[in-house]
């Protein structure tokens, strides 16, 4: 699995090492896009620009990610405490 650094990453060890984990399991693409949008906080259109790539294609690999995440990273909707996913 692939070394992700995530810069910004709030809160215990354990909690940044489980995000790292998590976006490893990323496409490259799907990682750059979850990344400026929700560590560096662009918005779609500043992300697009950063990325050289349309809107739309930051919606749909955004999109991708998170349903990515959700399924095969079920144990970060308990850093958000939201407990139990299933």
């Amino acid at each position: 699995m692939a070394h992700v650094f995530v810069p910004s990453c709030r809160g215990a060890p354990e909690h940044a090492m489980l995000v790292q984990q998590a976006l490893a399991r990323l496409t490259a693409k799907q990682r750059a896009v979850v990344v400026l949008r929700y560590v560096e906080d662009l918005t779609e259109v500043e992300a697009a620009a950063s990325l050289g790539v349309s809107v739309g294609t930051v919606k749909s690999q955004t999109s991708a990610a998170l349903r990515r995440l959700r399924e095969q990273a079920p144990e970060l909707m308990e850093l958000r405490g939201e407990g139990d996913t299933r």
